[in-house]
């Protein structure tokens, strides 16, 4: 009976070694990885009757608006001091026509930013041509500034021709007026 109770405290010490090997093996040999994915902002136009801009979140339903004075300024809820720690890429997306002329025109599409101190801060800018006819638009990706300190940021439609009509259409099928950002 004594051998038996030898060979149980034995074993049992052994199943601990190998357990106690074990574990310090795995800790050495697998390691926990993981990947994310994470996607530039893009800021689309909300309600056009309170001229809002959506942060990754695109309108729910499509409609037109037009520039009544010289430009009109869609803004972000306010976000309290948001830093970039890079100066962005911007590519513009309208669609949009002019009308009240017989030749094409530019349409002045800025992106910026207020500052906690209510500063104004232009980051980056495209002109687009449009004709008589609701099209879509898209720029190439612009070089913009740091945005630093953000309350809010902004995008801008400005008429170049100041007796002309622009119609801005915020989507159509899977084309959204929008900026988006990149590094």
């Amino acid at each position: 009976m004594k051998k038996n109770h030898i060979i149980f405290i034995i074993s049992g010490i052994i199943f601990l070694l190998i357990a106690t090997v074990s574990l310090a093996a795995l800790d050495y040999y697998v390691k926990a990885q993981g990947t994310a994915q994470v996607s530039s902002p893009e800021f689309y136009i909300g309600s056009a009757q309170e001229e809002t801009l959506l942060i990754n979140e695109k309108a729910d339903y499509c409609v037109t608006f037009s520039i009544d004075g010289e430009y009109r300024t869609f803004k972000t809820k306010l976000l309290g001091g948001v830093n970039f720690n890079y100066s962005p890429k911007g590519q513009f997306s309208v669609r949009a026509k002019v009308t009240n002329t017989t030749t094409p025109q530019d349409l002045i599409l800025s992106f910026g930013y207020y500052d906690t101190s209510d500063s104004l801060h232009y980051l980056c800018s495209a002109n687009v041509t449009v004709d008589n006819e609701l099209k879509d638009y898209t720029t190439d990706f612009e070089n913009c500034g740091t945005p630093t300190n953000v309350k809010r940021f902004f995008y801008e439609f400005q008429k170049a021709c100041l007796e002309c009509d622009y119609t801005i259409s915020k989507c159509a099928s899977d084309f959204y007026t929008k900026i988006e950002l990149s590094k």
